[in-house]
């Protein structure tokens, strides 16, 4: 059996994988189906394989995918994203053309064709000082390169936890930390919505979370690149007393 180039992973709650819009099949492409919650009729097409999970957590259904992935190259999305041909195309002939690359990020645009964020205009190397924006949707993997060197989403962060973001930008510096090379490209391959809650500031739940995931990535070092961020923009978080904490990692319990 030839091995496909691809696989597309869907992370989808029981209700959320009717609204998925498939890809149209491909033999170079698996799609895989992660579904958490009751089980669900699986959709009518060969190439699709579901998988249903009794915990919850996007970051749970995550690992699963790197864990049963046959493609050779790993992306991740949710029941309302839609995959760009050319983008996924360009994704895998740079995975081609570096045969050392082990995570992509890429870019995403939005349902009015315009970039989500702003993103760097060249190529260059992905580090915990300039991956902290990353979104699921703008990361391709090698999925071999990954599973052998044991990097995973941490299962305590992300959707679905009380530290409800930050999974993707932990998993970029894990890959780090593991010595697998990790590069940013200006290639547009994946399409989303312009609302996501990764995108909110001003809640104290939304700064305890971002306070820990920079205490995962950078232990004792965490308040200086968190007082970094704060004195950017201090205003995102609201007020001062909350951007203090944010700083210092001292909530009231």
């Amino acid at each position: 059996m030839i091995r496909p180039a691809l696989t597309i992973a869907y992370s989808v709650v029981s209700d959320g994988l009717a609204r998925i819009e498939l890809p149209p099949a491909s033999p170079s492409t698996e799609i895989l189906v992660i579904v958490q919650g009751d089980k669900v009729a699986k959709p009518k097409r060969k190439d699709v394989r579901v998988i249903h999970l009794a915990s919850y957590g996007v970051a749970v259904s995550r690992n699963a995918a790197i864990r049963e992935a046959t493609g050779e190259v790993l992306v991740f999305g949710e029941e309302d994203v839609t995959w760009l041909p050319s983008g996924i195309a360009e994704v895998l002939a740079t995975f081609d053309d570096n045969p050392r690359l082990a995570v992509l990020l890429g870019r995403a645009q939005d349902e009015t064709g315009e970039l989500r964020k702003r993103y760097p205009a060249i190529r260059e190397p992905a580090t915990v000082w300039n991956s902290g924006r990353v979104g699921t949707i703008e990361l391709a993997v090698r999925t071999d390169a990954i599973r052998n060197a044991g990097v995973s989403f941490d299962e305590n962060f992300g959707a679905g936890t009380d530290n409800f973001l930050g999974d993707e930008y932990i998993f970029v510096a894990d890959a780090n930390t593991a010595r697998l090379k990790c590069e940013y490209f200006p290639v547009t391959f994946s399409q989303h919505p312009k609302d996501s809650s990764g995108t909110r500031f001003g809640t104290d739940a939304d700064a305890r979370a971002r306070s820990r995931v920079f205490d995962r990535v950078f232990g004792w070092f965490a308040p200086v690149p968190r007082a970094l961020l704060w004195l950017r923009n201090p205003v995102r978080f609201g007020s001062l007393v909350r951007g203090l904490r944010f700083v210092t990692g001292a909530f009231p319990r």
